[in-house]
């Protein structure tokens, strides 16, 4: 009893005297502590003091308009700019990060809310995130003779692997930035734009928020959206920048740094919240709202007014819920609209003006690259070689730059145009490649496959392969085409192979026979390719071939079985214009083959075969498209080596094996 008697008087002096457990330095800190609640109850005051004189003086505030990321939860901004419009509340700044980056730029060039709405529908998300260049830009015979990957590494001649830096490139979302923002291409100071603007964006190399306030308008809006790790960083001045959403996501204070007297808020930026459950998504989703939460709650109490539309129910990525989103911003606006008029004398906005977007007269071309390198200037210069003192649409451009990206030398392009001269700034990267790849087939089983890219380029240019494959069967590609030309070139193609492939024989619908056709080829050519459409090839190979049972059948006649030399002369001509080489949704596509074989030694041997195919993809749907295929093939001669014929079935083409793909037939 007495011990606790002493415990509680203790504490008793210690709770009166605190002198017993405080240091100077404590003191200090509790002083300082109360200065900063002395000053934010000052800043409130004079904000008030502030608000009641435009409401004596009846003269109309600078507003500022702030407007946070959140990804498709930034669809939220088009409701509230709607109402603020629909009550005359003219917005004199604008600051954004991220998705409020993307609205506020929109909004700050001219655009009305209804048609950024316009916009917002209209774009096809799903193409502005792919980092693919357009298929049929891709050269030609780089299709032809180069192989698809599952896994796939850059690396130059000093075997220095260039890992990459996100999942995808932002070249097209660039693109499609720069087309939507040609009516103020040519002004690079964002305070002379229709309304100031401030786009804040990361510095990777410090963490930093980094408010924008000239610059190309659609590089930096470009950075500002960039998520680290989903899409790459951008160079702008030498330093790399990511999301702004990460340091500062909801910039009240530069609003007034601007000018603003009022700042209006809207704040959508992804809440912390607890999950039962967690994946990829949820944890990137989690870890970006942790990272911006902690700067958003100090911007909050700085804003006069602060609109915060309810979209927790949304995720980052849910752009097909943009009406539902937008509806949000209208109702949190409207519970709002009557603290912004009651120091906001009515005003009557300017409407909108029709957005006009000018055609270019391109009369210089400046390209900077960082490599320097003369032959890749060359390459870009022939790809506006028939633009030269013509008019350019914004969407010519678009298709021009695309052109630039898929050459194989190309990382990003950035433009921008000054009276009659276009400037291209040009990342480059390796052009040699290290790939893995995996496939399994019906019949054709399972393959492994590794093989290197190793290019140069230029009007002398060189493209060289190797693959092996490992798996069911076995096979490798030497190849080393050797050319002339920029768009249109000629050149000299050797290869060195060897293919293990399937050969079946069917008795009706059932198989009866299972081989195995091997064949070692070596084969020079000449190809010629014409404004990247077709591809001439015409040249002579020694063969190799064997064809050997893989389960003995003794009802079979062995003598099917061979092992024989022969030579052949070949034509083929192939087109190609198609949006994918795996799996095309549209264009057209086809080939044809004209092969003379004959044998080198005492053996019998002498075929001809001719083949060819054409298709047509026509798109109904994204997801829905309707398949064309003609098709036909004769192979005729004395003695004509079994796996030489004619083969239907299955689903793979393969001319040079005179395979065609037929439904409902086994293969073979």
């Amino acid at each position: 009893m007495l011990k606790k008697i002493v415990f509680i008087f203790i504490n008793f002096l210690l709770l009166s005297f605190p002198s017993f457990s405080y240091t100077k330095e404590d003191y200090e800190i509790q002083a300082l502590q109360q200065q900063i609640v002395n000053i934010q109850k000052k800043i409130k005051t004079l904000e008030q003091q502030k608000i009641n004189k435009f409401k004596i003086t009846k003269k109309r505030p600078k507003i500022g308009l702030v407007l946070s990321g959140g990804g498709a939860k930034g669809f939220a901004h088009i409701g509230v700019l709607k109402v603020l419009e629909k009550n005359n509340i003219k917005v004199d700044y604008i600051t954004g990060s991220s998705m409020g980056a993307l609205i506020g730029s929109l909004y700050s060039a001219g655009y009305s809310p209804d048609q950024i709405e316009k916009l917002m529908l209209d774009i096809n998300w799903q193409d502005a995130f792919n980092d693919r260049p357009n298929e049929e830009d891709i050269p030609l015979d780089q299709r032809a003779i180069v192989k698809n990957y599952n896994l796939s590494l850059k690396y130059d001649n000093s075997f220095n692997f260039d890992l990459p830096k996100s999942l995808r490139n932002t070249q097209r979302i660039y693109l499609t930035l720069k087309n939507l923002l040609w009516n103020v291409e040519k002004i690079h100071d964002f305070e002379k734009l229709p309304i100031p603007l401030e786009i804040i964006a990361t510095d990777l190399n410090t963490g930093k928020a980094k408010a924008f306030k000239s610059g190309d308008l659609a590089r930096v809006v470009t950075a500002s959206i960039s998520i680290p790790t989903v899409f790459d960083p951008i160079k702008i001045n030498n330093s790399y920048y990511v999301d702004g959403l990460l340091s500062r996501n909801f910039p009240v204070q530069d609003a007034f740094k601007l000018g603003a007297d009022i700042v209006i808020g809207v704040d959508v930026g992804t809440s912390v919240r607890k999950r039962k459950n967690y994946n990829i998504l949820s944890v990137a989703d989690q870890i970006i709202a942790i990272q911006s939460a902690s700067s958003t709650e100090k911007q909050k109490d700085m804003a006069t007014i602060l609109i915060s539309p309810d979209v927790k129910k949304f995720k980052t990525t849910d752009f097909d819920n943009y009406k539902e989103i937008e509806e949000m911003g209208e109702i949190a606006a409207e519970k709002e609209i009557k603290n912004i008029l009651s120091f906001h004398p009515e005003l009557a906005i300017e409407k909108t003006k029709k957005i006009h977007k000018k055609n270019f007269v391109l009369k210089n071309l400046l390209i900077y690259n960082h490599s320097k390198n003369k032959n890749h200037r060359e390459i870009i210069k022939s790809i506006f070689s028939n633009y030269e003192n013509k008019s350019i649409s914004p969407n010519e451009l678009e298709e021009l730059i695309l052109k630039i990206y898929s050459l194989n030398f190309v990382n990003k392009v950035y433009y921008t145009f000054d009276n009659n001269t276009l400037n291209l700034e040009v990342e480059e990267n390796p052009t040699n490649l290290l790939g893995l790849g995996f496939n399994y087939e019906t019949d054709y089983g399972s393959t492994f496959s590794i093989g290197s890219d190793i290019s140069s380029s230029g009007k002398f240019g060189n493209l060289a392969t190797i693959e092996a494959r490992f798996g069911d069967y076995l096979g490798f590609d030497l190849q080393n085409f050797f050319y002339y030309g920029l768009s249109n070139k000629i050149g000299i193609l050797t290869s060195l192979s060897y293919d293990e492939t399937p050969f079946y024989l069917y008795s009706n619908k059932s198989k009866i026979g299972d081989y195995k056709a091997s064949d070692l080829k070596l084969e020079t050519a000449f190809l010629t390719q014409y404004s990247n459409i077709f591809l001439f090839s015409y040249g002579a190979s020694l063969n190799y071939a064997e064809l050997e049972s893989e389960v003995k059948n003794p009802l079979l006649d062995s003598s099917i079985e061979y092992s024989k030399s022969y030579g052949d002369l070949f034509f083929r001509i192939d087109w190609d214009r198609t949006n994918s080489s795996n799996f095309p949704s549209k264009g057209y596509k086809g080939t044809i083959l004209q092969r003379w074989g004959g044998d080198l030694g005492e053996d019998d041997l002498n075929f001809l075969s001719s083949n060819y195919m054409a298709s047509g993809y026509i798109p109904f749907t994204s997801n829905l498209t309707l398949i064309t295929k003609i098709f036909g093939g004769n192979v005729s001669g004395e003695d004509v080596l079994p796996d030489k014929y004619i083969k239907l079935g299955g689903i793979k083409d393969n001319l040079s094996e005179n395979e065609f793909s037929f439904n409902g037939y086994y293969l073979q």
